[in-house]
């Protein structure tokens, strides 16, 4: 019995001194794989934020887009630009 107990005792001490000495080996490259999720983490967040931004963008476009494929948008589009119809004379202002 006294022999069971001791073979248990070293056993144990064996498992504990395994344990500790795989924590120990272990923690740098964690740190390592923590700091790196952690990176990875805020890029993913920034790369999410610009998606949102270019969808955004690609609503506007496409609302643009269906607003000059009409007449009356082409002709806004077109006077924005500073064409005029055929027989129109811009307007001028003169200033002293």
């Amino acid at each position: 019995m006294a022999r069971t107990r001791r073979f248990h005792g070293i056993w144990s001490l064996a498992l504990w001194l395994i344990a500790v000495g795989l924590l120990i080996g272990m923690t740098p490259r964690t740190a390592e794989h923590f700091a790196h999720w952690r990176t990875l983490r805020a890029e993913n967040a920034q790369l999410e934020q610009r998606l949102a931004h270019l969808h955004a963008e690609e609503r506007a476009l496409e609302a643009e887009l269906k607003r000059v494929q009409t007449d009356l948008g082409r002709e806004a589009l077109a006077r924005q630009r500073g064409w005029l119809r055929k027989g129109e004379e811009p307007l001028r202002i003169n200033r002293p």
